[in-house]
């Protein structure tokens, strides 16, 4: 079983969890979600990369999901 996260960020609404892979191996998964309350989630591109613990995986989730705003914001200030 995961843990999710509710974040949002720059106006976007992301759920971020932690699943678990294997033993001591946990996968970062960052989903957008589209509409209030979530009519739609999109899965965003996730890093292949596995996290020792689920905390860490969540961070890193978290990070994916500030990045991928920030890098469609400095699209639209230019």
């Amino acid at each position: 079983m995961s843990r999710n996260v509710v974040l949002v960020y720059r106006g976007y609404h992301f759920l971020c969890r932690a699943e678990k892979e294997r033993p001591g191996r946990f996968r970062p998964v960052v989903i957008r979600q589209l509409g209030f309350p979530s009519e739609k989630e999109v899965q965003l591109m996730n890093d292949s990369d596995l996290c020792r613990t689920e905390a860490e995986a969540l961070r890193h989730a978290e990070q994916q999901a500030v990045h991928w705003a920030d890098s469609r914001a400095e699209v639209h200030e230019v």
